[in-house]
């Protein structure tokens, strides 16, 4: 018994805490804030990236350069070309 009372109010907090979340999400998206983690890049370091591979440079270089993966370097990069 004492263990469906625990159960019960675990699963009303989780409740509550996804009603919370999702308020709080309505009003960023009213005021224009981002949702999110931000992005890894702004729109200068995705140029300098592009810049950087078309004089030939490696991903691994940019990367390093950047403060970034490698990963997120051929992201950027594949983006460019769609």
């Amino acid at each position: 018994m004492v263990a469906g009372v625990l159960a019960s109010l675990a699963e009303l907090e989780l409740e509550l805490g996804r009603e919370r979340r999702a308020a709080s999400r309505d009003v960023r998206r009213a005021r224009g804030q981002a949702i999110g983690r931000p992005k890894a890049l702004d729109q200068s370091k995705v140029a300098l990236v592009q810049r950087m591979h078309a004089s030939g440079e490696s991903a691994g270089t940019i990367a390093a350069a950047l403060g970034v993966s490698r990963a997120t370097v051929y992201r950027v990069l594949s983006a460019a070309d769609e």
